[in-house]
C-alpha cells in the first residue's frame, strides 16, 4: 500500500487496484502511519524507506 501512495495514487486508486474500499485504505495507511510515527503520507513513505521495507 505504501508503495502506491509512494507512486502518488489516490485513496480511490488503492483500493481499485487492490479490491477494498477506500474506508479500508484509509485505515490501513493510518496504522502503518501510526506504526512508523508519521503524520503525512509522505512521511510514512520515507520512514518505509529508510528502514527497507520500500525500494
Amino acid at each position: 500500500m505504501l508503495a502506491c501512495v509512494a507512486l502518488g495514487w489516490t485513496n480511490h486508486q488503492i483500493g481499485e487496484d487492490l479490491g477494498i474500499t477506500t474506508e479500508t485504505v484509509k485505515s490501513y495507511l493510518r496504522s502503518a502511519m501510526r506504526k512508523l510515527v508519521a503524520r503525512s503520507r509522505m512521511e510514512a513513505v520515507v520512514a518505509a524507506r529508510r528502514f527497507g521495507l520500500l525500494p
